[in-house]
């Protein structure tokens, strides 16, 4: 371990894989600060930390985008004295108060800038690039300028943020939104007495929509999301026949099938005939590619 306590948690946080902006700098005051990560975009500001130089010397550091985080003390747990142990029971209470009063000031900052997107976008054009590509209705979907505008919510309806997809398919979420179990509904809102089917993303539960009339389909936006949603399906409705449908990669099959055995779900996924052009991997993709052999 460095010498300098504020080298050796740097060293700690780089270890844990919260690497700082290379003109970041860390200040050693006690309080909560946020800086620029080493990959961060222009204006972003992933990281934060606190870092307490009095003895014993300890922080806590992470990133909001990944999710990796780090605690760190100077001593050792068994070397500490009582005086120390106390002390750094309060700074830990501390900085936890002062971490979740971050993470809601975030959240309902980003429900605010989504509400104002949401508002001020209108009822999206049936022949846009995109849905015309995936064969998809617009449904819910807002438009502002070229871009679709799509309502992310919590299972109690209040809007967490918006997902925009350009004309050429690239998507994008609300910066700083409560994104774990949180998704986009195609139409009605989860019920305990309706088939519910999660699936990833949007132009998917829009198929699935279209192929499972009476069902309330909804987008987990990812596969790392599945499981969040999931659980907190089963949880508000106990007896609900719930699906999750999975894209047919690696990844989708191996978390559709974690959030299935989370929930006490079934799970679906795309079965391609052998003729099937590669890179296929959701119902989207498949129902597109089966209308245009019909057509030919």
């Amino acid at each position: 371990m460095a010498d300098n306590p504020l080298v050796a948690f740097q060293e700690a946080m780089r270890a844990a894989g919260v690497f700082l902006a290379a003109d970041a700098h860390i200040t050693p005051d006690g309080q909560l600060h946020r800086a620029r990560a080493a990959d961060d975009k222009p204006g972003a500001l992933s990281i934060w930390y606190n870092f307490h130089p009095d003895a014993p010397a300890s922080g806590v550091a992470g990133n909001w985008r990944t999710g990796h985080s780090v605690k760190w003390c100077s001593k050792r747990l068994s070397a500490l004295t009582s005086a120390e142990r106390e002390t750094l029971r309060r700074r830990i209470e501390q900085e936890r108060a002062e971490a979740q009063a971050e993470t809601e000031r975030r959240h309902a900052d980003a429900a605010a800038r989504a509400l104002r997107i949401w508002t001020d976008s209108a009822p999206a054009n049936p022949n846009h690039a995109y849905l015309t590509r995936k064969g998809i209705p617009a449904g819910i979907a807002r438009q502002r300028g070229d871009m679709l505008i799509l309502p992310i919510t919590g299972f109690d309806g209040d809007l967490r943020g918006v997902q925009t997809i350009s004309p050429t398919g690239e998507k994008r979420f609300t910066k700083g939104m409560q994104k774990q179990g949180a998704f986009i509904r195609t139409d009605g809102m989860p019920s305990p007495d309706t088939r519910l089917l999660i699936c990833e993303g949007w132009a998917t539960a829009q198929t699935l929509a279209a192929l499972s009339p009476g069902a309330v389909v909804i987008a987990a936006l990812d596969a790392g999301n599945l499981q969040a949603v999931a659980v907190e399906a089963r949880r508000r409705f106990p007896c609900i026949d719930l699906v999750i449908a999975a894209d047919a990669d690696a990844v989708g099959l191996e978390k559709a099938k974690a959030a299935a055995t989370a929930s006490r779900a079934r799970w679906i996924w795309p079965r391609f005939p052998e003729d099937a052009p590669a890179g296929l991997t959701d119902f989207n993709d498949w129902r597109v590619w089966r209308k245009r052999q019909v057509a030919s």
